[in-house]
Parts: C-alpha cells; sequence; structure tokens
C-alpha cells in the first residue's frame, strides 16, 4: 500500500511538472565561481530534471560565474554555450550533444514577446524574405529558424495578428534573439472587421482552411519565378506558401499559394488565396479565392470566389462566386454566383445567381435568378426569373418570370409572368399577361393580345369573346362560343334538330373552327369562318358525316352586350360511300347541289350555298 501511494505521488507530481516542459521552466539561479560540471548540477537541481551527456564534448573543468533571473533553462543553456552545443528532451532528461550543424548555414532561435507585457507570444511568423526560410513560435513563445551562413545582411521579418510588423537585424555573434513586438490596437480592430467579411462560400471556407499561421500574420507578398510543390507548404516555398504569388508552379499532388501568374499545373489540385492569372491546370480541382483569368483546366472542378474572365474547362463543374466574362464548359454545371457575360455550356444545366447577359446551352435546364438576354437552350426547360430579351429554346418548358421580348419555343409550355413581345410556341400550352406579337399552341391564354393567338383554344380576357345562337338551312338550333381576338378567334359549336324521317331520332352536330372579324365601323364588323362539324344520328357516329362550311357575313351591334349576324355560306358535305345507313340530311328545305362527286378513296362530296342567321350575346 505504501509502495502504491508512493507511485501516485510520483505521477501527480510529473503531470503537474509536465505541465511545462522542461526547457521552458522559468529558474532563479546564482552561481560564482564554479566549475562548469557543478554549475550545470546546480541548474538541474533548481529546474528539477537531469542533465545527460558524454564528458568529452565539454570542457567540465571550465570556471563559471552567471546570475540568472527568472529565465528559462533554454535561455541558460544558450548563454552558457553560444550555440556549440545541442539539446533534446526526453522526460526528465535533458540530452546535451554536439552541435550538428552544417558548415553552410546557422540556426538562429529565441523568444518573441509582447513589448509592453513581457508575455512570450505563440504562433508569431518569422521569415527570412530572400529564402523563405520561417518558423512560428510554439504555445511559449520560441522558434528556431535555419538560413544559410553567407548571407551577409540577413534581416528577419516578425509578424503576428494585432501586431506592428516588425523587421530584426540579426547579428552572427548572437544567434540567440529575445524579439519585442508592440500591440497595434488599429490593425486589432481591422482585422475583427475583415474577418466578419470572411463568410465566404463553401469553396472559399475549403481554401481557407490551408491558411497557416503565417497567412494570418503575415500581410507582404512575396514574388517568386517558381514554386515546386509535394503537398500544400511542403515545397521550394515551404511555410510561407500562402503568402507567395509565383509566376509558375508545379504541383505534383497538390500546392497553395497565395496568386499565379503564367502557369500552374497541379497533379491533383491548386489552391490559390488570391488572383491567378495565365493558365491553371488541375487533375481534379482548382480553387482559387481570389479573381482568375485565362485558362482553367480540371479533372472535376474549376471554383473561383471573386470574377471569372477564364475560359474554364471542367469534367463536372465549373463555380464561380462572382462575374463572368468567359465561356465555362463542364460535363454537369456551371454554377455562378454573380452576372453571366459569355457562353455557358453544361452538360445537365447551368445555374446564374444574377443577369445570365450571354448564350447558356444546358443538357437539362438553364437557370437564371436575374434577367437574361441572348439564347438559353435546354433539352428540358429554361427559367428566368426576371425579364428575358433574346430566344428561350426548350423541350419541355420555358419560364419567364417578367417580360419576354423575343421568342419562347417550347414543346410543351412557355410561361411568361408580365409582357411577351414577340412569339411564343409550344406544343400544348402558352401562357402570358399581355402578348405583342404571337402565340402558337393547341391552348393559348393571356389577359390581352395585339396581335395573333394560333390554336385550338385561345382564350384572352381582355379580348374577343361571343356566344352565339343562330339558325341554317339544315340545324335550326346552333350554339357557338368565339374566343380569341378579333383578327382570330376560335368556334366551338354544337348544333341539333329533330329527324323528320324518325319520330325516336334526333341529328346533333358538333364541330370546330375558326374565324376572322375585321371591324369595318364601330357598329359592323365583317365575319370569315371556316367550319368542319360531324353530324350525328341519335348520338351515334358510325362514320363520317362531315360538313364543312366557309361563312362570309356581318356582325351589327344592336345595343350593349348584344349583335344581329347573318351571312351566306358554301358547304362541301363529305360521306363515306360504303356506309349505306345515313339518314335523310335534307327535310324541309333541299338546296340546290352545285357539284356531286365521288372520289376514287370512296368518298362522297356534294356542295351548295346556304345561309345562317342569330344573335350574338358579349
Amino acid at each position: 500500500m505504501k509502495r502504491t501511494l508512493q507511485i501516485l505521488l510520483m505521477l501527480i507530481a510529473n503531470v503537474a511538472l509536465g505541465e511545462t516542459p522542461v526547457l521552458e521552466r522559468s529558474i532563479t539561479v546564482t552561481i560564482q565561481q564554479l566549475k562548469l560540471t557543478d554549475a550545470l548540477k546546480v541548474i538541474a537541481d533548481e529546474g528539477n530534471f537531469t542533465f545527460s551527456y558524454n564528458s568529452s564534448i565539454l570542457d567540465g573543468n571550465r570556471v563559471v560565474s552567471y546570475n540568472f533571473t527568472n529565465k528559462t533553462v533554454r535561455e541558460i543553456l544558450n548563454e552558457i554555450f553560444k550555440g556549440t552545443i545541442e539539446y533534446k528532451v526526453r522526460g526528465k532528461y535533458i540530452i546535451l550533444t554536439k552541435s550538428t550543424k552544417k558548415n553552410d548555414e546557422q540556426v538562429l532561435s529565441g523568444y518573441v514577446v509582447d513589448e509592453t507585457t513581457g508575455k512570450k507570444l505563440a504562433r508569431v511568423s518569422v521569415y527570412d524574405p530572400v529564402s523563405l526560410s520561417s518558423a512560428v513560435t510554439d504555445n511559449y513563445g520560441y522558434f528556431e529558424i535555419k538560413v544559410k551562413k553567407d548571407i551577409s545582411d540577413l534581416k528577419l521579418s516578425v509578424n503576428k495578428s494585432n501586431y506592428t510588423d516588425t523587421v530584426v537585424q540579426v547579428q552572427k555573434q548572437n544567434p540567440f534573439l529575445n524579439i519585442p513586438i508592440k500591440f497595434d490596437s488599429r490593425k486589432a480592430g481591422a482585422i475583427a472587421d475583415s474577418v466578419g467579411q470572411k463568410i465566404k462560400r463553401f469553396w472559399t471556407t475549403t481554401i481557407s482552411s490551408f491558411r497557416n499561421v503565417n497567412s494570418d500574420n503575415i500581410a507582404d507578398t512575396i514574388y517568386r519565378k517558381f514554386q515546386f510543390a509535394l503537398v500544400p507548404f511542403i515545397g521550394t516555398n515551404g511555410e510561407l506558401s500562402g503568402n507567395v504569388v509565383n509566376d509558375y508552379s508545379l504541383n505534383l499532388i497538390g500546392g497553395y499559394a497565395l496568386g499565379s501568374r503564367k502557369l500552374e499545373f497541379g497533379g491533383v489540385f491548386n489552391l490559390e488565396q488570391g488572383d491567378v492569372s495565365g493558365a491553371q491546370i488541375a487533375g481534379v480541382f482548382n480553387g482559387v479565392a481570389g479573381r482568375s483569368s485565362g485558362v482553367q483546366l480540371a479533372g472535376v472542378l474549376n471554383a473561383v470566389y471573386d470574377s471569372s474572365s477564364a475560359v474554364r474547362l471542367a469534367g463536372v463543374a465549373n463555380i464561380n462566386g462572382g462575374a463572368v466574362t468567359s465561356p465555362s464548359l463542364a460535363g454537369v454545371i456551371n454554377l455562378t454566383l454573380g452576372n453571366s457575360h459569355s457562353l455557358h455550356v453544361a452538360g445537365v444545366g447551368n445555374v446564374t445567381h444574377g443577369q445570365q447577359l450571354g448564350p447558356h446551352i444546358g443538357g437539362v435546364f438553364n437557370i437564371s435568378t436575374n434577367e437574361g438576354r441572348g439564347l438559353q437552350l435546354a433539352g428540358v426547360f429554361n427559367i428566368t426569373a426576371k425579364q428575358y430579351k433574346g430566344t428561350q429554346l426548350a423541350g419541355v418548358f420555358n419560364l419567364a418570370g417578367k417580360d419576354v421580348h423575343g421568342v419562347q419555343l417550347a414543346g410543351v409550355m412557355n410561361l411568361s409572368g408580365k409582357t411577351v413581345t414577340g412569339s411564343q410556341i409550344s406544343g400544348v400550352l402558352n401562357v402570358a399577361r399581355r402578348v405583342r406579337g404571337s402565340q402558337v399552341g393547341l391552348f393559348n391564354f393571356a389577359d390581352s393580345v395585339r396581335g395573333v393567338p394560333v390554336g385550338l383554344l385561345s382564350v384572352v380576357a381582355k379580348g374577343y369573346h361571343k356566344l352565339e345562337i343562330s339558325a341554317d338551312e339544315i340545324f335550326y338550333t346552333n350554339i357557338a362560343f368565339r374566343t380569341g381576338v378579333p383578327s382570330f378567334h376560335n368556334i366551338l359549336f354544337v348544333g341539333a334538330k329533330p329527324n323528320s324521317f324518325s319520330s325516336d331520332s334526333t341529328y346533333w352536330t358538333f364541330g370546330y373552327g375558326f374565324g376572322t372579324a375585321p371591324r369595318l365601323s364601330k357598329r359592323v364588323s365583317l365575319n370569315f369562318d371556316i367550319t368542319a362539324q360531324q353530324i350525328v344520328d341519335n348520338k351515334k357516329i358510325e362514320a363520317l358525316n362531315l360538313l364543312n362550311k366557309f361563312t362570309a357575313g356581318v356582325d351589327i351591334r344592336l345595343a350593349k352586350g348584344i349583335s344581329f349576324t347573318c351571312a351566306a355560306t358554301y358547304n362541301a358535305y363529305v360521306t363515306d360511300t360504303q356506309f349505306d345507313r345515313y339518314q335523310p340530311l335534307f327535310s324541309d328545305y333541299k338546296p340546290g347541289i352545285l357539284n356531286d362527286k365521288t372520289f376514287s378513296n370512296g368518298y362522297r362530296a356534294r356542295t351548295w350555298i346556304g345561309a345562317k342567321a342569330g344573335f350574338r350575346f358579349f
């Protein structure tokens, strides 16, 4: 039990002491005329650790005198050995060895402290702007940096967020440095503001994840002709990669830089915290947090936070956070979060969160959240949230939230939230608020039309709507609905009459046609109609029994909401001669047949002149 308690107390003591590394323990010790070996023992006792070394590497009989007050063990050893001895920590031991520095380099080390408080500062960037050798202080403010010995005028740059940038002239005879830097409240405020502004889109977050302490601390831009990197921060620019703009970069797997000016190639990826010009080529993706100009080629993705004037080709996607002024080609999608001023081609679709001011061609869709111009061509649909000037072509539908100035052509449907100045052409449906041109489709709907809607049924709220009750030489009761515009409208009608040859049988008719009604005066209009109607005996359609009419007449307004119409008709009655159960068409009146002919295909046609009259209500 006693032994267990001793072990536990030792563990607690080791943990407590281990909170501060051996070399960073601050001690106060006075040494007066002691041999070096005895002096080391005094220091070790005071710091509660043990030295381990080969006696042959130092002069143990050298008499020394020192007075250290609240100094770290590291500072004390640097003062005693002046860089001739190296030391490593293993547990509670400091192992002393002979210096193994290369002849052509020297190691500079030391602490960076707050000038006002004397507090040692962590995460401070210390670098040589000439060789790009760099280091970052640890949690205890300590750094080591290797530099070339042949540098005659060595200056180290010292940078930290919220502190004044500092340059230190290095004396070769003093390789251990204590560097004070000054807190800058104005810089701290500016950085706080800039951090608040850096809530960037998702790829910017990805790029920012590669930022190291140097990128945050150092505002200076360093320019280099060439960089080679294995991965970010492992290459010729080292830990300062995020502060360097390169002319040429070769990244075996991937690289990270402040910018690129001529050519960058990455086996997998390229990442830039700033701008890119020239060519950027990657096996998988390119990411740029600034602007891009030139050419971007990627097997999967090109992502640019700011504007882009680069021609971009990607196997999957091009993503841009600002305006795009040059062509973008992607296997799947082009996503632009600013205005698009150039050609976009994508295997699936193009999405522009802004103005689409250049042609967009998508295998499936094109979407613009603002206005569009030029051409939208998609296999399935095009959507523009605001007005569109140009041509929308889609296999299924086109949608413009506001005005359309041009053409909407779709296999199924065209929609415009406001005015169409041009044409809507679809296989099924066209819808617009106002039309200044034409609608061509099976069904057309609009509030008003200044032009021509052509289709099976055109409904114009402020257009031509008339309910007609009329009689002609065959059917004494006909009801028709006319809808569209005066210049071109659809006619749907039904009619009935008793079969005078069969008391329990009724003739019915239904038909469709179209007409025009040019106005002669405020009260009088002409009418020209072409219609076709099937005649049915007792609700049975057993064979072709088709009556076709060309009508020329007049419409005279009698009062508000009512008019009288009368017209002459040219009739062509077509029947199938193989059917022998037709009921007699004429009962009370038998017109003079102008022509009676049977064709080689078995159909018989008879023509005559007739008349109709009726009233219209609107």
